[in-house]
């Protein structure tokens, strides 16, 4: 890399990417897993909260609604394991793009020279950027990702592109 950053936390697939890029300028770890998805931990959460006061009071309505909590949790389990599949794990800039990598496969790329904009979007509270190519094709910097400022302050940077509002700024 070009700065002497260590690597952030990886995934092991991820790490084993990053060491095969060539121009790396900065990596970004999105270190949530899977089952930290408030779509499955929520109703395991109340899964297991549940069937506890259910045998500890003896409660079959506390039982029956865990019972319903496992319900929802299993029928969650292959929906957040899909869209888990499209979420980046990692975003490495290097001299050239920004690449949004899911366990060490490549999910977008976005070289500099198609960089658009890059747009500030927030939604419910959250704020995420889009990096935009192409006019309807962008690499979104999740919330989750560790510095994520750090990261579109970089991408400004290293794609030469203006901002288009003040609010724009980090």
């Amino acid at each position: 890399m070009s700065d002497e950053r260590p690597l952030p936390d990886l995934h092991d697939a991820d790490a084993r990417a990053v060491a095969g890029m060539g121009g790396v300028v900065r990596v970004y770890a999105n270190p949530n897993r899977w089952w930290q998805n408030a779509t499955f931990a929520l109703p395991l959460l109340v899964t297991v909260v549940a069937l506890l006061v259910g045998f500890v009071l003896d409660s079959t309505e506390a039982k029956g609604f865990g019972l319903f909590g496992l319900a929802v949790t299993v029928f969650m389990v292959p929906v957040v394991l899909l869209t888990w599949r499209g979420t980046a794990t990692a975003v490495v800039l290097t001299a050239e793009g920004a690449t949004a990598l899911h366990l060490g496969q490549p999910l977008h790329e976005v070289p500099w020279a198609d960089l658009q904009r890059i747009e500030k979007v927030e939604y419910l509270g959250n704020t995420r950027y889009k990096l935009v190519h192409h006019d309807t094709e962008f690499l979104t910097i999740e919330s989750e990702i560790e510095d994520a400022a750090d990261l579109v302050e970089t991408a400004f940077a290293l794609s030469g592109v203006p901002r288009q509002h003040p609010e724009d700024a980090i």
